[in-house]
């Protein structure tokens, strides 16, 4: 019999790390019949199977917990482990041990102590993950973290899934999700290109790709992904080029945060005004791009220079742009194209007639709610009282409506010296004052 090659060698270790990983990955789902079999046998002093502690121990944990005296149940059943001293179970318990949720508890710290004493028990390609990205040092996860982010590979991911957290289950548990968020707070604290490039790579095309491991990680982890990549910015700016990653990625897997405020309620206020901030400035850019890419600019261009006065300076909290029907189109066909950077939603002009590139900007000020129109058309002032301002968000508008003179506390021609005009007026009412 010839000896096989290298390449054959090196194949079946493939071949069979993936049918072992087929193993973990059934042994780590739910079994319910395993778990009434080892609870009652605990709960009679008697000897549950191989298999239900097995499957318990992998899968089950946290429903073990969930039961009435569940903490003394785990206790027991972790006695019953040990007194097995088999390397399955043991194994067993530390794919249960990654899977649950790491909040320092004394459950958490029992299971820790006890894998690590009982590592000369585990097979060897555990024990030496174990040793190499100390899956049960302290502070949990921490090594990992620090390993995936200061590797020299673009994809630290990788080193998850050479730590052993590459099946779903496991990817989307607790000590995966330890170690993302040691990775988002050490983010929080400052960028530099590399790591936020390595730190995007952590998130999938879309949520709904359920075949995409990476789904598991990130999708639950708003809070934590806003906190590492909005903090750095609440008192600066990026480029252009890092503002459009971030936005891009948050954006498209969470949504925008002024149309769907509940999604990122729990998120730290200061980090959802970074991205409102960021998006009001993008309303703006946007409606300049469909604007030039349309040839439609040249009378819009010196309410350009006026209003964008007011944008650098960070007067205007909000912006939302509603477009004429032809300028809608124009902009759906620049984003299916990727010539449109932005990434903010914009509303549509319809109902009653308009010109199909004439389109509205609408700003808040201060106490002022702004509508301002690209073409023919008057700016028009709402103080907040005003029930009659136009609203932010919304997604059609009727033009014949925003034009009426009698719902406006205040409105200005674009004739003569209009921006004095306005800016005075402004000034007035707001204390805002463009030098």
């Amino acid at each position: 019999m010839s000896r096989p090659s290298l390449d054959v060698l090196q194949a079946a270790q493939r071949f069979l790390a993936k049918k072992a990983e087929d193993l973990e990955s059934r042994d780590i789902k739910s079994a319910p019949i395993y778990l009434n079999e080892v609870v009652r046998c605990l709960s009679d002093d008697t000897e549950p199977s191989r298999k239900a502690m097995r499957r318990v121990a992998a899968g089950g944990l946290p429903d073990l917990l969930a039961r009435p005296n569940g903490a003394n149940l785990l206790v027991r059943f972790i006695e019953v482990l040990v007194s097995f001293g088999s390397r399955t179970l043991y194994k067993a318990l530390l794919l249960g041990y990654l899977r649950i949720g790491h909040d320092d508890s004394k459950i958490t710290e029992v299971l820790r102590l006890t894998l690590i004493n009982g590592k000369r028990s585990l097979p060897t390609r555990w024990a030496e993950r174990i040793d190499r990205f100390g899956l049960l040092d302290k502070p949990v996860a921490m090594k990992l973290a620090q390993i995936a982010m200061s590797s020299s590979s673009d994809r630290p991911l990788q080193v998850f899934e050479e730590a052993g957290l590459k099946r779903g289950i496991l990817l989307g548990g607790g000590f995966a999700s330890q170690a993302f968020e040691h990775i988002c707070n050490n983010l929080a604290d400052g960028h530099d290109e590399r790591n936020v490039e390595k730190f995007l790579s952590f998130f999938p095309s879309e949520f709904t790709d359920i075949s995409d491991e990476r789904v598991q990680l990130t999708k639950n982890a708003l809070p934590q992904v806003a906190r590492a990549l909005l903090r750095p910015y609440i008192q600066a700016d990026p480029t252009e080029d890092e503002r459009a990653s971030i936005l891009d990625v948050l954006i498209r897997l969470y949504r925008d945060p002024r149309l769907r405020p509940m999604e990122w309620a729990n998120v730290d206020q200061d980090l959802v005004g970074v991205m409102c901030r960021w998006l009001t400035s993008e309303s703006f850019e946007m409606l300049m791009e469909v604007l030039n890419s349309s040839n439609q600019s040249l009378q819009w261009r010196t309410r350009e220079n006026f209003w964008r006065n007011f944008i650098e300076r960070d007067f205007v909290r909000e912006a939302w742009i509603a477009f004429g029907p032809d300028a809608y189109k124009q902009a759906q066909k620049l984003i299916k194209s990727g010539q449109l950077r932005s990434r903010g939603a914009f509303g549509i002009l319809e109902n009653s007639q308009i010109q199909g590139h004439h389109s509205v900007l609408i700003m808040r000020i201060g106490d002022l709610t702004i509508s301002e129109w690209t073409h023919d058309g008057k700016v028009r002032f709402y103080r907040s009282r005003n029930s009659a301002k136009p609203d932010f968000y919304k997604l059609r508008y009727d033009p014949e409506v925003l034009r009426r003179d009698s719902k406006a506390d205040h409105f200005k021609v674009h004739l003569g010296a209009w921006q004095y005009d306005v800016a005075e007026y402004i000034y007035q009412i707001t204390g805002l004052k463009v030098r």
